[in-house]
């Protein structure tokens, strides 16, 4: 009997899955793309000559990797936590920020909700945004995530990178370290130099503001060049953040 209802259980999510995949690629999405609004600002700061691009961007919950995706005017490939690509993992990954985000939210329907919608999302990371998987837990794995992005970057795709250790709605949230090695294995295998773009984005202007460039110099000492990286592209975040939400420049914007 248990067996039985098992299967009935298993049937209707299959069910209730696939017409969720027809309503998110036929009706959802492109409903999306043409009525949520965002522009993006500070293109006049893409230099022309750049031999490899990557876009920093903050994460803003949900909204970061949402708008970027509908209204980014640039081709790019987003890393990605790995154990939202797994679908052995996704679930439990998806419960913590969906209990956290939505408390007010009965959690039957949020158990359905993830259920319903974790093989769509892998599907959706995998296949449609074509997700860099990276790993917090096991950094032996970033090895193969920095032979994938210095392979995209050689193809001359740009790649988007959300580092803040925890989401935040208000101003920049602290990096997690690590990412900016995509410089040097770029720089190892091809000669050339990557340059990072700091970009803020405001859900309160549904804008996303790309900063001048961070440009690696491999002349640097290693740990020098690492902090000027990351400190830099946070100041210049947060300088967007005061002069765009906030109306005035920081002091620290006037000597950047």
């Amino acid at each position: 009997m248990k067996k039985f209802f098992k299967k009935v259980f298993g049937l209707l999510l299959s069910l209730i899955r696939n017409a969720i995949y027809f309503l998110f690629y036929i009706i959802a999405f492109p409903f999306a793309f043409l009525f949520v609004k965002g522009k993006t600002k500070g293109k006049e700061n893409l230099n022309k000559d750049d031999e490899a691009r990557v876009f920093v961007a903050n994460h803003y919950e949900v909204y970061g990797p949402f708008i970027t995706y509908l209204k980014f005017p640039y081709s790019f490939r987003p890393w990605i936590i790995d154990k939202m690509i797994d679908p052995k993992t996704v679930e439990a990954h998806m419960s913590i920020g969906i209990y956290n985000q939505f408390p007010k939210f009965p959690k039957w329907v949020k158990f359905i909700f993830i259920k319903v919608s974790k093989s769509l999302m892998v599907f959706f990371m995998k296949t449609i945004a074509r997700g860099i998987p990276v790993s917090r837990d096991d950094f032996r794995k970033n090895i193969k995530t920095m032979q994938i992005s210095t392979e995209t970057l050689e193809s001359g795709e740009p790649i988007l990178i959300f580092p803040e250790a925890k989401a935040v709605k208000e101003g920049v949230g602290e990096f997690m370290t690590g990412f900016e090695h995509i410089a040097k294995y770029y720089y190892q295998k091809t000669g050339k130099k990557v340059s990072f773009y700091p970009m803020f984005i405001s859900k309160t202007n549904q804008t996303m503001y790309i900063g001048k460039p961070v440009i690696f110099n491999p002349e640097n000492d290693a740990k020098i060049e690492k902090e000027r990286i990351i400190s830099t592209l946070k100041d210049r975040m947060l300088d967007s953040y005061i002069q765009y939400e906030c109306g005035k420049p920081s002091k620290k914007a006037k000597k950047l």
